[in-house]
């Protein structure tokens, strides 16, 4: 279902009933990345929103740069409705998200973090370089083989279903590659733009109940990374990026725990 938020038309997949948990895809992901982690979640209600410029959501407007003054008050309004959720971000689903956590603790009823990035000591990886790169990314807009994009997902996550490469392919279209073009270059300096949102981010989740589930064979984000969040991870061996993917029961175990630990005495 599309709705108008904060000005945005953004899709929504709103399934079930009970505790409400927000789960936001990455790169080149849509809402339908969750889906096995949503069918292990009977009981709850999941919100899975389109990021604009990505799946249902169509492109934002220029003014929308996807850094904290754009996206907060898109969550702001998104989400204003709910009672406190648990809150899941996988790959750029962490740099969009996690500022609104970081501004709103008392809004997150625990929080469960996959493979994504916040530091301002993150190196990008080659792709993430290609697309900052003024000329090569135009390049990429004009030329997408299927090939190519299949492999790259699949080197990312080895266990990766092609058919699910085939799909992020299919869907990436003109305006969805704008989209991520502006996305990588507004981040382009995780020194300057993680460099406050960090120290945020930790200050208010010393107060919420957190897991974090770490495909160690991501080669985009090293499980180094997932030592920022000040809780020790649950580091998947044999998978890669699309940890939730790959092994969709764990990130669904980490989802319930976070509930009991939130809902447990003291």
């Amino acid at each position: 279902m599309r709705r108008d938020v904060a000005g945005l038309e953004v899709f929504v997949a709103d399934d079930g009933e009970g505790i409400p948990v927000v789960l936001l895809h990455g790169n080149p992901d849509a809402h339908d990345t969750w889906d096995a982690v949503v069918r292990r979640l009977p009981g709850l209600r999941c919100v899975r929103p389109d990021m604009p410029g990505f799946g249902g959501s169509p492109e934002p407007p220029p003014s929308f740069d996807y850094l904290a003054p754009s996206t907060v008050p898109l969550w702001d309004a998104l989400l204003a409705e709910l009672p406190p959720a648990v809150v899941v971000v996988h790959d750029f689903g962490g740099p969009w998200l996690l500022p609104w956590v970081a501004r709103n603790p008392d809004r997150v009823r625990g929080l469960v973090i996959c493979n994504t990035i916040i530091t301002p000591g993150y190196r990008w990886h080659p792709f993430a370089r290609f697309w900052q790169t003024r000329g090569l990314g135009e390049v990429w807009l004009r030329v997408n083989p299927r090939w190519v994009f299949r492999r790259e997902m699949r080197r990312g996550s080895r266990g990766l279903p092609v058919e699910y490469a085939d799909a992020c392919h299919a869907r990436a279209t003109p305006a969805m590659r704008r989209s991520v073009l502006r996305t990588y270059r507004s981040h382009a300096r995780p020194d300057i733009v993680f460099r406050d949102e960090l120290p945020r981010l930790q200050a208010a989740i010393a107060s919420i109940p957190v897991r974090v589930v770490w495909g160690a064979r991501d080669p985009y984000i090293d499980v180094a990374e997932a030592s920022a969040f000040g809780v020790e991870p649950r580091v998947v061996v044999d998978v890669g990026h699309w940890v939730h993917i790959e092994r969709p029961e764990a990130v669904a175990d980490a989802i319930r725990a976070v509930i009991e630990a939130g809902a447990a005495p003291g």
